[in-house]
């Protein structure tokens, strides 16, 4: 069995390790050094570093050649590839559960008492617009004070 990097939640550069798909101890494609460089540059966003990571080895194995020798071959595009496609999925999980990622919308005024609250509130700027303010009758109407 061999050795991996087995908790990312362990460290930054484990953590960057797992979004790569590194985590075999002896067949390492990035070093600590790479790493915390990548980190540094995406300040410390670990779904960026992983795009920063990915995108490095993906020009590095840019510069391999396809070979071929009877039955053998190599693939390297397909390798480089994949490191391309794997960065961008990485830049969108950066965006929405990144560090400086637009995260989840949160949507106010959705219940009776937010209403409510909000329409009590004298700081609050007033809309121009209300829910039934030109239903026939009015809400809350009372003939009454109307007088019809």
């Amino acid at each position: 069995m061999t050795a991996t990097y087995t908790d990312p939640s362990n460290s930054a550069n484990d953590a960057v390790r797992f979004l790569v798909g590194d985590t075999i101890v002896a067949e390492a494609a990035l070093t600590d050094a790479e790493i915390a460089f990548a980190l540094s540059q995406a300040g410390n966003d670990n779904y960026l570093a992983a795009a920063i990571c990915a995108r490095s080895l993906a020009a590095k194995y840019a510069s391999y050649v396809d070979t071929k020798f009877e039955d053998v071959s190599s693939d390297y595009s397909n390798l480089r590839d994949n490191y391309y496609a794997l960065a961008t999925r990485l830049e969108a999980q950066s965006k929405k559960y990144g560090s400086r990622g637009l995260g989840l919308p949160n949507a106010g005024g959705l219940t009776y008492s937010d209403i409510e609250a909000n329409d009590l509130n004298d700081n609050r700027v007033q809309p121009k617009f209300k829910q039934d303010q030109f239903a026939n009758p009015p809400h809350g109407y009372d003939p009454d004070i109307y007088g019809y």
